[in-house]
Protein backbone atom coordinates (compact mmCIF):
# COMPACT_ATOMS: atom_id res chain seq x y z
CA UNK A 1 0.00 0.00 0.00
CA UNK A 2 1.38 3.21 -0.88
CA UNK A 3 1.11 5.51 1.82
CA UNK A 4 1.01 9.24 1.81
CA UNK A 5 4.91 9.76 2.80
CA UNK A 6 6.11 6.85 0.62
CA UNK A 7 4.05 8.66 -2.47
CA UNK A 8 5.71 11.87 -1.37
CA UNK A 9 8.88 10.26 -1.12
CA UNK A 10 8.42 9.63 -5.08
CA UNK A 11 7.19 12.56 -5.47
CA UNK A 12 10.67 14.17 -4.34
CA UNK A 13 12.60 11.66 -6.06
CA UNK A 14 10.70 11.90 -9.26
CA UNK A 15 11.23 16.23 -8.61
CA UNK A 16 15.43 15.83 -8.81
CA UNK A 17 15.76 13.91 -11.29
CA UNK A 18 13.55 16.41 -13.56
CA UNK A 19 15.18 18.92 -12.07
CA UNK A 20 18.95 17.57 -13.06
CA UNK A 21 17.62 16.78 -16.43
CA UNK A 22 16.73 20.64 -16.83
CA UNK A 23 19.84 21.82 -15.65
CA UNK A 24 21.74 19.17 -17.81
CA UNK A 25 22.17 20.51 -22.04
CA UNK A 26 20.19 21.30 -23.87
CA UNK A 27 17.93 22.54 -21.31
CA UNK A 28 20.99 24.19 -19.73
CA UNK A 29 19.48 25.38 -16.83
CA UNK A 30 22.40 25.39 -14.47
CA UNK A 31 20.97 26.73 -11.49
CA UNK A 32 18.97 24.15 -10.86
CA UNK A 33 21.57 21.81 -10.34
CA UNK A 34 22.81 23.58 -7.08
CA UNK A 35 19.78 22.44 -5.03
CA UNK A 36 17.91 19.60 -7.38
CA UNK A 37 19.30 17.01 -5.30
CA UNK A 38 17.37 18.47 -2.30
CA UNK A 39 13.82 17.03 -2.64
CA UNK A 40 15.80 13.22 -3.11
CA UNK A 41 17.78 13.99 -0.08
CA UNK A 42 14.47 15.03 1.94
CA UNK A 43 12.67 12.23 0.71
CA UNK A 44 14.77 10.09 2.57
CA UNK A 45 14.43 11.18 5.50
CA UNK A 46 12.74 8.50 8.01
CA UNK A 47 13.38 5.45 5.12
CA UNK A 48 14.51 2.44 5.36
CA UNK A 49 18.15 1.39 3.05
CA UNK A 50 15.30 -0.16 1.21
CA UNK A 51 13.09 2.44 0.41
CA UNK A 52 16.44 4.88 0.09
CA UNK A 53 17.35 2.76 -2.29
CA UNK A 54 14.04 2.72 -4.08
CA UNK A 55 13.86 6.41 -4.23
CA UNK A 56 17.68 7.15 -5.33
CA UNK A 57 16.91 4.32 -8.27
CA UNK A 58 13.50 6.78 -9.06
CA UNK A 59 15.76 9.77 -9.63
CA UNK A 60 18.49 8.31 -11.62
CA UNK A 61 16.20 6.29 -13.91
CA UNK A 62 14.46 9.64 -14.50
CA UNK A 63 17.53 11.92 -15.69
CA UNK A 64 18.99 9.40 -17.09
CA UNK A 65 15.76 8.15 -19.72
CA UNK A 66 15.15 11.71 -20.13
CA UNK A 67 18.73 12.72 -20.91
CA UNK A 68 19.60 9.28 -23.40
CA UNK A 69 15.97 9.24 -24.86
CA UNK A 70 17.65 10.17 -27.67
CA UNK A 71 18.87 6.52 -27.76
CA UNK A 72 15.39 5.83 -29.08
CA UNK A 73 15.69 6.99 -32.37
CA UNK A 74 19.37 5.81 -32.48
CA UNK A 75 18.31 2.56 -32.29
CA UNK A 76 15.14 2.23 -34.08
CA UNK A 77 16.80 4.22 -37.28
CA UNK A 78 20.22 1.30 -37.11
CA UNK A 79 18.80 -1.57 -36.12
CA UNK A 80 16.42 -4.43 -36.21
CA UNK A 81 15.12 -4.24 -32.72
CA UNK A 82 11.93 -2.17 -33.63
CA UNK A 83 9.46 -2.12 -30.43
CA UNK A 84 12.02 -2.94 -28.22
CA UNK A 85 14.18 -0.16 -28.34
CA UNK A 86 11.80 1.17 -25.69
CA UNK A 87 12.54 -1.33 -23.47
CA UNK A 88 16.44 -1.26 -24.21
CA UNK A 89 16.56 2.45 -23.27
CA UNK A 90 14.28 1.36 -19.91
CA UNK A 91 16.60 -0.98 -18.68
CA UNK A 92 19.87 1.39 -19.86
CA UNK A 93 18.59 4.06 -17.57
CA UNK A 94 18.17 1.93 -14.94
CA UNK A 95 21.43 0.73 -14.97
CA UNK A 96 22.76 4.12 -15.01
CA UNK A 97 20.64 4.70 -12.04
CA UNK A 98 22.11 1.85 -9.78
CA UNK A 99 24.96 4.47 -8.40
CA UNK A 100 22.32 7.02 -7.23
CA UNK A 101 20.03 3.67 -5.78
CA UNK A 102 23.75 3.01 -3.99
CA UNK A 103 24.20 6.55 -2.65
CA UNK A 104 20.66 6.75 -1.10
CA UNK A 105 21.11 3.57 0.34
CA UNK A 106 24.49 4.15 2.07
CA UNK A 107 23.01 7.31 3.80
CA UNK A 108 20.66 5.44 5.69
CA UNK A 109 22.21 2.87 6.39
CA UNK A 110 23.05 2.19 9.94
CA UNK A 111 26.33 2.99 11.24
CA UNK A 112 28.99 2.06 13.38
CA UNK A 113 28.77 2.66 17.25
CA UNK A 114 30.85 5.06 18.50
CA UNK A 115 31.05 7.74 21.82
CA UNK A 116 31.35 10.77 19.88
CA UNK A 117 28.48 11.41 17.84
CA UNK A 118 29.85 14.83 16.25
CA UNK A 119 32.99 12.49 15.26
CA UNK A 120 30.84 10.14 13.35
CA UNK A 121 28.89 12.88 11.84
CA UNK A 122 31.78 14.18 11.04
CA UNK A 123 33.31 10.79 9.29
CA UNK A 124 29.90 9.68 7.87
CA UNK A 125 29.56 13.41 6.39
CA UNK A 126 33.34 13.24 4.43
CA UNK A 127 31.57 9.67 3.49
CA UNK A 128 28.52 10.68 2.17
CA UNK A 129 30.55 13.11 -0.36
CA UNK A 130 33.20 10.79 -1.33
CA UNK A 131 31.19 7.78 -1.94
CA UNK A 132 28.80 9.79 -4.77
CA UNK A 133 32.08 11.11 -6.38
CA UNK A 134 33.32 7.86 -6.61
CA UNK A 135 30.30 5.98 -7.72
CA UNK A 136 29.82 9.12 -10.63
CA UNK A 137 33.33 8.61 -11.29
CA UNK A 138 33.95 5.19 -11.94
CA UNK A 139 30.82 3.30 -12.54
CA UNK A 140 30.71 2.53 -16.21
CA UNK A 141 28.35 4.01 -18.36
CA UNK A 142 28.44 4.55 -22.03
CA UNK A 143 28.12 8.52 -22.16
CA UNK A 144 29.91 9.66 -18.55
CA UNK A 145 27.94 12.22 -17.25
CA UNK A 146 28.89 14.58 -13.98
CA UNK A 147 27.44 17.34 -12.13
CA UNK A 148 29.72 19.51 -13.18
CA UNK A 149 29.11 19.17 -16.45
CA UNK A 150 25.22 21.33 -15.51
CA UNK A 151 27.55 24.17 -15.37
CA UNK A 152 29.07 24.48 -18.93
CA UNK A 153 27.21 28.08 -19.80
CA UNK A 154 29.39 29.48 -16.85
CA UNK A 155 32.94 30.05 -17.24
CA UNK A 156 32.96 32.09 -14.04
CA UNK A 157 32.42 28.76 -11.71
CA UNK A 158 34.21 26.30 -14.13
CA UNK A 159 37.96 27.26 -12.98
CA UNK A 160 38.68 25.11 -10.29
CA UNK A 161 38.10 22.06 -12.85
CA UNK A 162 41.69 22.89 -13.60
CA UNK A 163 42.75 22.16 -10.11
CA UNK A 164 41.03 18.67 -9.56
CA UNK A 165 38.91 17.61 -12.67
CA UNK A 166 35.37 17.56 -12.58
CA UNK A 167 35.02 15.73 -9.60
CA UNK A 168 36.15 19.34 -7.63
CA UNK A 169 32.98 21.18 -9.19
CA UNK A 170 30.81 18.37 -8.57
CA UNK A 171 31.88 17.82 -4.97
CA UNK A 172 31.12 22.14 -4.68
CA UNK A 173 27.65 21.56 -6.32
CA UNK A 174 27.10 18.38 -4.02
CA UNK A 175 27.91 19.87 -0.71
CA UNK A 176 25.52 22.84 -1.74
CA UNK A 177 22.44 20.83 -2.16
CA UNK A 178 23.51 18.26 1.18
CA UNK A 179 23.72 21.85 3.30
CA UNK A 180 20.48 22.70 1.60
CA UNK A 181 18.53 19.64 2.42
CA UNK A 182 19.97 19.68 6.01
CA UNK A 183 19.07 23.19 6.83
CA UNK A 184 15.66 22.24 5.51
CA UNK A 185 15.03 19.01 7.96
CA UNK A 186 16.49 19.77 10.44
CA UNK A 187 15.57 19.67 14.01
CA UNK A 188 17.99 20.76 17.05
CA UNK A 189 15.80 18.00 19.27
CA UNK A 190 16.30 15.26 16.98
CA UNK A 191 19.73 13.51 16.72
CA UNK A 192 21.69 13.90 13.37
CA UNK A 193 20.30 12.63 10.24
CA UNK A 194 22.21 11.09 7.61
CA UNK A 195 21.56 13.50 4.99
CA UNK A 196 24.21 15.38 6.30
CA UNK A 197 25.03 14.01 9.43
CA UNK A 198 26.48 16.46 12.13
CA UNK A 199 24.27 17.62 14.76
CA UNK A 200 23.71 21.24 15.50
CA UNK A 201 21.67 23.45 17.60
CA UNK A 202 20.78 25.73 14.47
CA UNK A 203 20.28 23.98 11.32
CA UNK A 204 20.02 27.61 9.08
CA UNK A 205 23.23 27.84 10.16
CA UNK A 206 23.95 25.03 7.41
CA UNK A 207 23.23 27.70 4.94
CA UNK A 208 26.54 29.45 5.85
CA UNK A 209 28.77 27.00 3.66
CA UNK A 210 26.89 27.94 0.66
CA UNK A 211 27.69 31.51 -0.02
CA UNK A 212 31.75 30.67 1.42
CA UNK A 213 31.29 27.40 -1.37
CA UNK A 214 30.27 29.94 -4.36
CA UNK A 215 32.77 33.05 -2.84
CA UNK A 216 35.63 30.62 -3.43
CA UNK A 217 34.60 29.26 -6.43
CA UNK A 218 34.19 33.27 -8.37
CA UNK A 219 37.44 34.09 -5.92
CA UNK A 220 39.47 31.28 -7.74
CA UNK A 221 38.24 32.38 -11.31
CA UNK A 222 38.78 36.06 -11.04
CA UNK A 223 42.67 34.85 -9.49
CA UNK A 224 43.42 32.53 -12.80
CA UNK A 225 41.71 34.54 -15.59
CA UNK A 226 44.04 37.38 -15.83
CA UNK A 227 46.95 34.63 -15.44
CA UNK A 228 45.71 32.88 -18.42
CA UNK A 229 44.60 35.82 -20.39
CA UNK A 230 48.12 37.04 -20.31
CA UNK A 231 49.96 33.89 -21.50
CA UNK A 232 47.17 34.23 -24.51
CA UNK A 233 48.59 37.29 -25.47
CA UNK A 234 52.47 36.12 -25.48
CA UNK A 235 51.08 32.44 -27.14
CA UNK A 236 51.99 31.52 -31.08
CA UNK A 237 48.94 30.89 -33.47
CA UNK A 238 47.37 28.43 -35.33
CA UNK A 239 44.87 29.38 -38.32
CA UNK A 240 42.33 26.81 -38.33
CA UNK A 241 39.36 26.34 -40.84
CA UNK A 242 36.38 24.14 -40.57
CA UNK A 243 34.19 22.17 -42.67
CA UNK A 244 30.62 20.78 -42.15
CA UNK A 245 28.73 19.47 -45.02
CA UNK A 246 26.25 18.44 -43.50
CA UNK A 247 26.04 14.75 -44.51
CA UNK A 248 24.33 12.02 -42.98
CA UNK A 249 24.39 8.91 -42.81
CA UNK A 250 23.01 7.32 -45.74
CA UNK A 251 22.35 10.30 -47.31
CA UNK A 252 24.30 9.44 -50.88
CA UNK A 253 27.41 7.95 -52.08
CA UNK A 254 30.06 8.56 -49.99
CA UNK A 255 31.98 10.20 -53.73
CA UNK A 256 29.40 12.36 -53.35
CA UNK A 257 29.62 13.34 -50.01
CA UNK A 258 33.75 13.42 -50.71
CA UNK A 259 32.41 15.80 -53.74
CA UNK A 260 30.36 18.32 -50.63
CA UNK A 261 34.23 18.53 -48.57
CA UNK A 262 36.37 19.71 -51.57
CA UNK A 263 34.14 21.94 -52.59
CA UNK A 264 33.38 23.50 -49.17
CA UNK A 265 37.08 23.49 -48.54
CA UNK A 266 37.83 25.15 -51.98
CA UNK A 267 35.78 28.03 -51.13
CA UNK A 268 36.65 28.08 -47.33
CA UNK A 269 40.13 28.27 -48.84
CA UNK A 270 39.29 31.38 -51.05
CA UNK A 271 37.85 33.75 -48.64
CA UNK A 272 40.48 32.85 -46.38
CA UNK A 273 42.56 34.46 -49.06
CA UNK A 274 40.62 37.53 -49.60
CA UNK A 275 40.86 37.87 -46.10
CA UNK A 276 44.46 38.09 -46.01
CA UNK A 277 44.95 35.18 -43.45
CA UNK A 278 45.99 32.11 -45.29
CA UNK A 279 44.84 28.99 -43.71
CA UNK A 280 47.49 27.05 -41.65
CA UNK A 281 45.25 23.83 -41.35
CA UNK A 282 41.94 22.41 -42.31
CA UNK A 283 40.01 19.50 -40.54
CA UNK A 284 37.95 17.60 -41.74
CA UNK A 285 35.53 15.43 -39.50
CA UNK A 286 35.39 11.91 -38.62
CA UNK A 287 34.76 9.16 -41.25
CA UNK A 288 34.97 12.45 -43.56
CA UNK A 289 37.07 9.58 -45.92
CA UNK A 290 34.69 6.88 -46.50
CA UNK A 291 34.80 3.77 -48.87
CA UNK A 292 33.35 4.61 -52.51
CA UNK A 293 32.60 0.81 -53.25
CA UNK A 294 33.39 -0.92 -56.73
CA UNK A 295 36.05 1.48 -57.70
CA UNK A 296 39.30 0.48 -57.13
CA UNK A 297 41.34 -1.80 -55.32
CA UNK A 298 43.08 0.64 -53.22
CA UNK A 299 42.93 4.84 -53.03
CA UNK A 300 45.94 6.52 -54.74
CA UNK A 301 48.81 6.32 -52.19
CA UNK A 302 52.02 5.08 -51.20
CA UNK A 303 52.55 2.16 -49.53
CA UNK A 304 55.53 0.61 -48.39
CA UNK A 305 57.40 3.00 -51.10
CA UNK A 306 55.55 2.31 -53.70
CA UNK A 307 52.45 4.52 -55.51
CA UNK A 308 49.80 2.28 -56.32
CA UNK A 309 46.26 2.20 -57.95
CA UNK A 310 45.49 -1.02 -59.41
CA UNK A 311 42.97 -2.82 -61.20
CA UNK A 312 39.05 -1.62 -60.75
CA UNK A 313 37.17 -4.07 -58.59
CA UNK A 314 36.36 -3.99 -54.60
CA UNK A 315 38.05 -1.06 -52.69
CA UNK A 316 39.23 -1.63 -49.53
CA UNK A 317 40.40 1.51 -46.82
CA UNK A 318 43.62 3.04 -46.66
CA UNK A 319 46.04 1.20 -45.32
CA UNK A 320 47.43 1.66 -42.40
CA UNK A 321 51.14 2.20 -43.41
CA UNK A 322 49.83 4.59 -46.19
CA UNK A 323 52.56 7.60 -46.49
CA UNK A 324 51.22 9.70 -48.81
CA UNK A 325 48.19 10.87 -50.83
CA UNK A 326 48.60 12.57 -53.73
CA UNK A 327 46.88 15.76 -53.92
CA UNK A 328 44.81 16.97 -57.09
CA UNK A 329 45.62 20.34 -59.23
CA UNK A 330 42.29 20.51 -59.98
CA UNK A 331 39.45 22.67 -58.64
CA UNK A 332 36.28 20.92 -57.75
CA UNK A 333 33.12 21.63 -59.62
CA UNK A 334 29.95 22.54 -57.84
CA UNK A 335 28.68 19.77 -58.68
CA UNK A 336 29.30 15.96 -58.82
CA UNK A 337 27.60 15.76 -62.43
CA UNK A 338 29.67 18.13 -63.73
CA UNK A 339 32.82 16.00 -63.06
CA UNK A 340 32.68 13.84 -66.07
CA UNK A 341 35.69 13.27 -67.73
CA UNK A 342 37.67 14.34 -64.24
CA UNK A 343 40.84 11.82 -63.64
CA UNK A 344 39.11 9.31 -60.47
CA UNK A 345 42.61 10.18 -58.66
CA UNK A 346 41.42 13.78 -59.21
CA UNK A 347 38.06 13.03 -57.82
CA UNK A 348 39.20 10.76 -54.89
CA UNK A 349 41.80 13.35 -53.55
CA UNK A 350 41.46 14.85 -50.18
CA UNK A 351 43.49 17.75 -50.75
CA UNK A 352 42.07 18.78 -53.97
CA UNK A 353 43.28 22.14 -55.99
CA UNK A 354 45.17 23.18 -52.49
CA UNK A 355 48.19 22.43 -50.65
CA UNK A 356 46.72 23.37 -46.93
CA UNK A 357 47.73 20.77 -44.78
CA UNK A 358 44.56 18.84 -43.49
CA UNK A 359 43.51 16.60 -40.80
CA UNK A 360 40.93 14.05 -41.52
CA UNK A 361 39.08 11.17 -40.48
CA UNK A 362 38.94 7.70 -42.04
CA UNK A 363 38.90 4.03 -41.34
CA UNK A 364 42.44 2.26 -42.10
CA UNK A 365 43.34 -1.01 -42.89
CA UNK A 366 45.49 -3.61 -41.74
CA UNK A 367 46.86 -5.47 -44.77
CA UNK A 368 49.54 -7.69 -42.70
CA UNK A 369 48.26 -11.20 -43.31
CA UNK A 370 49.39 -11.82 -39.71
CA UNK A 371 46.86 -8.80 -38.83
CA UNK A 372 44.90 -10.03 -35.91
CA UNK A 373 41.03 -9.60 -37.51
CA UNK A 374 37.93 -8.46 -34.58
CA UNK A 375 36.05 -10.97 -35.54
CA UNK A 376 36.06 -14.15 -38.64
CA UNK A 377 35.19 -12.92 -41.81
CA UNK A 378 35.86 -9.26 -41.32
CA UNK A 379 38.95 -7.08 -41.70
CA UNK A 380 41.24 -5.90 -39.39
CA UNK A 381 39.84 -1.97 -39.01
CA UNK A 382 41.11 1.06 -37.36
CA UNK A 383 39.18 4.45 -36.54
CA UNK A 384 41.57 7.14 -37.19
CA UNK A 385 42.33 10.62 -37.92
CA UNK A 386 45.05 11.15 -40.58
CA UNK A 387 47.47 14.52 -41.52
CA UNK A 388 48.63 15.59 -44.37
CA UNK A 389 50.91 18.09 -45.28
CA UNK A 390 51.11 20.66 -48.16
CA UNK A 391 52.48 17.84 -50.48
CA UNK A 392 49.98 15.52 -49.46
CA UNK A 393 52.75 13.45 -47.16
CA UNK A 394 51.50 11.90 -44.41
CA UNK A 395 52.67 13.24 -40.99
CA UNK A 396 50.84 10.97 -38.63
CA UNK A 397 47.99 8.76 -38.25
CA UNK A 398 46.14 8.49 -34.48
CA UNK A 399 43.94 5.15 -33.88
CA UNK A 400 40.90 6.09 -31.56
CA UNK A 401 41.36 4.10 -28.60
CA UNK A 402 38.20 4.24 -26.89
CA UNK A 403 35.64 2.45 -28.81
CA UNK A 404 31.80 3.16 -28.64
CA UNK A 405 30.55 -0.16 -27.64
CA UNK A 406 27.89 -1.76 -29.34
CA UNK A 407 28.65 0.74 -32.21
CA UNK A 408 32.27 0.33 -32.87
CA UNK A 409 32.47 -2.82 -31.12
CA UNK A 410 30.00 -5.81 -29.80
CA UNK A 411 31.65 -7.38 -26.42
CA UNK A 412 31.56 -10.93 -27.07
CA UNK A 413 30.74 -10.40 -30.80
CA UNK A 414 34.05 -12.39 -32.01
CA UNK A 415 32.18 -15.54 -30.16
CA UNK A 416 28.87 -14.88 -31.04
CA UNK A 417 29.21 -13.10 -34.74
CA UNK A 418 25.43 -13.38 -35.45
CA UNK A 419 24.45 -10.16 -33.02
CA UNK A 420 24.97 -7.98 -36.52
CA UNK A 421 22.13 -9.05 -37.70
CA UNK A 422 20.48 -7.16 -34.89
CA UNK A 423 22.68 -4.56 -35.10
CA UNK A 424 23.73 -4.44 -38.73
CA UNK A 425 25.04 -0.85 -38.47
CA UNK A 426 27.71 -1.63 -35.94
CA UNK A 427 31.30 -1.64 -36.61
CA UNK A 428 34.17 -4.26 -35.73
CA UNK A 429 36.92 -2.13 -35.45
CA UNK A 430 39.77 -2.80 -33.34
CA UNK A 431 41.46 0.16 -30.70
CA UNK A 432 44.42 2.28 -30.40
CA UNK A 433 47.22 1.56 -28.04
CA UNK A 434 47.55 4.64 -26.34
CA UNK A 435 46.35 8.57 -27.51
CA UNK A 436 48.65 10.32 -29.16
CA UNK A 437 49.64 13.90 -29.66
CA UNK A 438 51.11 14.72 -33.60
CA UNK A 439 53.91 17.29 -34.04
CA UNK A 440 52.97 20.13 -36.41
CA UNK A 441 55.39 22.34 -37.56
CA UNK A 442 56.25 24.02 -34.30
CA UNK A 443 52.92 22.69 -32.59
CA UNK A 444 51.78 19.40 -30.89
CA UNK A 445 48.13 18.81 -31.76
CA UNK A 446 46.52 16.68 -29.22
CA UNK A 447 44.06 14.59 -31.21
CA UNK A 448 40.54 13.28 -29.78
CA UNK A 449 38.36 10.96 -32.17
CA UNK A 450 34.50 11.01 -31.29
CA UNK A 451 33.34 10.59 -27.98
CA UNK A 452 37.25 10.74 -26.33
CA UNK A 453 36.42 14.21 -25.46
CA UNK A 454 34.14 13.66 -23.01
CA UNK A 455 35.87 11.26 -21.19
CA UNK A 456 38.49 13.32 -18.72
CA UNK A 457 40.05 10.15 -17.86
CA UNK A 458 41.02 9.95 -21.75
CA UNK A 459 42.62 13.42 -21.63
CA UNK A 460 44.51 12.81 -18.31
CA UNK A 461 46.41 10.38 -20.30
CA UNK A 462 46.36 12.70 -23.33
CA UNK A 463 47.31 15.91 -21.52
CA UNK A 464 50.72 13.98 -20.34
CA UNK A 465 51.86 14.06 -23.44
CA UNK A 466 51.64 18.34 -23.35
CA UNK A 467 49.45 19.30 -26.26
CA UNK A 468 49.40 22.68 -27.07
CA UNK A 469 45.53 22.26 -28.21
CA UNK A 470 42.86 19.35 -28.68
CA UNK A 471 41.42 18.61 -31.91
CA UNK A 472 38.33 16.83 -32.05
CA UNK A 473 37.02 14.68 -35.13
CA UNK A 474 33.73 13.59 -33.97
CA UNK A 475 30.34 12.33 -36.16
CA UNK A 476 27.51 12.84 -34.33
CA UNK A 477 25.35 12.36 -37.99
CA UNK A 478 23.91 8.61 -36.49
CA UNK A 479 21.95 10.70 -33.91
CA UNK A 480 19.97 12.90 -36.25
CA UNK A 481 18.46 16.21 -35.28
CA UNK A 482 18.22 15.26 -31.75
CA UNK A 483 19.53 16.67 -28.29
CA UNK A 484 22.42 14.41 -28.39
CA UNK A 485 25.00 16.58 -30.66
CA UNK A 486 24.35 20.06 -27.95
CA UNK A 487 24.83 17.19 -25.05
CA UNK A 488 27.70 16.11 -26.55
CA UNK A 489 29.14 19.38 -27.41
CA UNK A 490 28.47 20.30 -23.65
CA UNK A 491 30.39 17.35 -21.89
CA UNK A 492 33.27 17.98 -24.00
CA UNK A 493 33.87 21.85 -23.64
CA UNK A 494 35.21 20.89 -19.62
CA UNK A 495 38.04 19.55 -21.41
CA UNK A 496 39.37 23.24 -22.05
CA UNK A 497 39.41 24.44 -18.25
CA UNK A 498 40.87 20.93 -17.75
CA UNK A 499 44.28 21.87 -19.88
CA UNK A 500 43.58 25.35 -20.09
CA UNK A 501 43.70 25.10 -24.22
CA UNK A 502 41.70 25.31 -27.06
CA UNK A 503 39.04 22.84 -28.51
CA UNK A 504 38.60 22.47 -31.86
CA UNK A 505 35.65 20.24 -32.59
CA UNK A 506 34.98 18.84 -36.77
CA UNK A 507 31.65 17.21 -37.05
CA UNK A 508 29.83 16.38 -40.48
CA UNK A 509 26.73 18.12 -39.08
CA UNK A 510 27.17 19.47 -36.49
CA UNK A 511 27.93 21.47 -33.49
CA UNK A 512 31.52 21.97 -35.18
CA UNK A 513 33.13 24.25 -33.07
CA UNK A 514 36.05 26.49 -31.60
CA UNK A 515 36.01 26.79 -27.49
CA UNK A 516 38.96 29.16 -25.59
CA UNK A 517 40.46 28.08 -23.04
CA UNK A 518 37.64 29.83 -20.50
CA UNK A 519 34.79 27.43 -21.49
CA UNK A 520 33.57 30.07 -24.01
CA UNK A 521 32.42 29.13 -27.66
CA UNK A 522 34.27 31.49 -29.89
CA UNK A 523 33.28 30.03 -33.09
CA UNK A 524 30.44 27.38 -33.79
CA UNK A 525 28.44 26.02 -37.12
CA UNK A 526 25.23 24.48 -35.54
CA UNK A 527 23.54 21.22 -35.61
CA UNK A 528 22.30 19.89 -38.97
CA UNK A 529 23.54 23.37 -41.20
CA UNK A 530 25.88 23.26 -44.02
CA UNK A 531 28.86 25.83 -43.75
CA UNK A 532 32.84 26.49 -43.07
CA UNK A 533 34.39 28.15 -39.73
CA UNK A 534 37.64 30.16 -39.72
CA UNK A 535 39.64 31.16 -36.21
CA UNK A 536 42.54 32.06 -35.39
CA UNK A 537 43.85 30.36 -31.85
CA UNK A 538 46.55 30.09 -29.75
CA UNK A 539 49.17 27.25 -28.49
CA UNK A 540 49.23 27.41 -25.14
CA UNK A 541 52.11 25.92 -22.99
CA UNK A 542 49.70 25.79 -19.65
CA UNK A 543 50.50 23.54 -17.05
CA UNK A 544 46.94 22.76 -14.70
CA UNK A 545 46.72 21.06 -11.84
CA UNK A 546 44.34 18.44 -13.72
CA UNK A 547 47.50 17.43 -15.79
CA UNK A 548 49.64 16.90 -12.81
CA UNK A 549 47.24 15.32 -10.34
CA UNK A 550 44.52 14.27 -13.07
CA UNK A 551 41.44 12.79 -11.03
CA UNK A 552 43.12 12.26 -7.97
CA UNK A 553 39.69 13.77 -5.65
CA UNK A 554 38.29 10.91 -7.35
CA UNK A 555 40.70 7.93 -6.60
CA UNK A 556 40.87 9.74 -3.01
CA UNK A 557 37.09 9.66 -2.68
CA UNK A 558 37.16 6.21 -3.77
CA UNK A 559 40.18 5.38 -1.23
CA UNK A 560 38.15 6.79 1.57
CA UNK A 561 35.07 5.30 0.88
CA UNK A 562 35.98 1.90 0.98
CA UNK A 563 38.15 2.66 4.12
CA UNK A 564 35.21 3.97 5.89
CA UNK A 565 33.15 0.87 4.85
CA UNK A 566 35.63 -1.68 6.25
CA UNK A 567 35.60 0.31 9.37
CA UNK A 568 31.90 0.79 9.28
CA UNK A 569 31.56 -2.83 9.02
CA UNK A 570 33.94 -4.07 11.66
CA UNK A 571 32.44 -1.59 14.08
CA UNK A 572 29.61 -3.05 14.11
CA UNK A 573 27.25 -1.40 11.31
CA UNK A 574 25.97 -5.28 10.79
CA UNK A 575 22.72 -5.96 11.81
CA UNK A 576 22.91 -2.67 14.25
CA UNK A 577 19.76 -0.70 14.29
CA UNK A 578 20.34 3.23 14.69
CA UNK A 579 17.83 5.86 16.08
CA UNK A 580 18.89 8.83 13.45
CA UNK A 581 15.88 9.82 11.27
Amino acid sequence: MLTNKRFNGFLGATLSGLLLYGALSPNDHWLLAWFALVPLLCSLKGSTVRQAALLGGVTGTVVNFLAFHWCIQLMQSFSNLGPASYLIMLLMAMYQAVPWALWCAFLRAPGPVVKNPYRRGLGFATFSVSAFLALEYFYPIIFPWFLANTQHMRPELLSIIEVGGVSSLSMAILVVNLCLARALVGDPKEAPTRLWPVQTAKPLAWLLPVPLIIGALLAWNSYRVPMIEQQIKDSPTLELGLVQPKEWIRSGPSLEGLHKYQVLTHQLIERAAALGRPLDLILWPESAVRTPPGLIERLPSESKGQTVLETPGRLTQYPVDVTRLMPSLTVPSETLESERGVPLEDLLAVQRGHSVPTLFGTTLVDLDPDATAPIPGRAPLYNCAVLLDEYGAVLGAVKKVKLLIFGEFIPGSAYFPWVYTLLPSSSALLPGTEPAVLDFRDSRLGIMICYEDLLPWFHYALAKKKPQILLNLTNDAWFGLTAEPAAHFALSKLRTIEGRCYLVRSTPTGISAVVDPFGNVVGEIPSGESGTLQRTVRLLDVETGFERWGDTIAWLSLLFSLAYGVFWWTRGARGVKTNET
